[in-house]
């Protein structure tokens, strides 16, 4: 637990040195960035080069006021999540999010989450040239399957010559909880820059309301990048250091995929979640998420 925890200093203290050295660089992009003639002009703002999510990880981008995005990813067991979100002004953004198991496939019953998310953001400062965007928020939607508590769960009985199968979702280590806790409050700090890549960089630090069953409490760091190779393709990854969530992510929550931009709009994420797989022995966990994404307004 030691060296994982060493480990994960390590790489959180590179990436921190990596964004504070860059901080005052001359090619740095505003905040309302686009591409131009093979350089970053400021022009009217693009979600797709100034993400406002990355996988699981929040930027310190907003939906402006009279903006809004509407998006829907998919996951394990027939799994689907909507996502409704509005700005209310330049500086506020909110929105909802539901969705359950089994809701693709030939299930008879769909398994729905317990209850909606909810999702509310406030921006601190503007990027600029020199300092980078800051954003508070909050989000209770967690991601993958919603597990149960352990009292509402009856254990197959293994004596008997037909033993029964616990019908999912089931995680023998997860209970009342989501497969990948929700952020909760959160603080999220982001930086344009533009040199042989367009990317931005996101670091931030957060406090779940997601406690589960006899599990780790308290804040988790997180960090990613959005790298853009093409004026409509661009590469995502990210790291969630997991300190909330130790006895089954020790190694951290590692994520990336790649992000193709359709239409100016409309946006098509795949993306490989839980890279590194979990505590014990390393093992195998990672899932495969599509996610369809559009961006509109009410003012045009």
């Amino acid at each position: 637990m030691k060296r994982g925890l060493t480990n994960k200093t390590v790489l959180f203290s590179i990436f921190g040195f990596w964004l504070l050295s860059n901080t005052g660089q001359t090619q740095t992009q505003f905040g309302d960035r686009t591409y131009g003639g093979g350089n970053v002009v400021v022009q009217e703002e693009s979600y797709f080069t100034k993400p406002i999510q990355l996988i699981d990880m929040p930027t310190a981008s907003i939906l402006r006021g009279g903006a809004f995005r509407a998006s829907t990813r998919i996951y394990e067991q027939g799994g689907v999540l909507a996502s409704l979100s509005a700005g209310v002004s330049n500086k506020v953004m909110f929105g909802v999010s539901y969705g359950g198991l089994d809701i693709i496939g030939n299930a008879q019953k769909i398994i729905w989450n317990p209850m909606p998310g909810v999702h509310f953001v406030y921006r601190i400062t503007e990027e600029s040239m020199k300092l980078p965007a800051i954003i508070i928020g909050f989000d209770s939607q967690g991601y993958g399957p919603h597990y149960p508590e352990s009292s509402s769960i009856t254990l197959p009985d293994t004596t008997s010559e037909c033993p029964q199968i616990i019908p999912p979702p089931y995680n023998e280590k997860m209970f009342d909880r989501y497969q990948f806790k929700s952020r909760g409050f959160y603080c999220v700090v982001s930086k344009g820059y533009a040199s042989f890549v367009n990317a931005g960089l996101h670091a931030g630090v957060s406090y779940t309301l997601d406690k589960g069953e006899d599990e780790d409490t308290g804040p988790t760091i997180f960090m990613g990048s959005d790298i853009h190779v093409a004026r409509d393709l661009a590469f995502l990854v990210e790291y969630d250091f997991a300190l909330n969530d130790n006895k089954v992510y020790a190694r951290g929550v590692f994520n990336f995929g790649v992000r193709w931009a359709f239409g100016r709009n409309m946006f098509f994420d795949f993306d490989m979640q839980n890279v590194l797989g979990t505590a014990e022995g390393g093992k195998t966990d990672y899932r495969r998420i599509i996610k369809l994404t559009y961006y509109g307004s009410i003012l045009r």
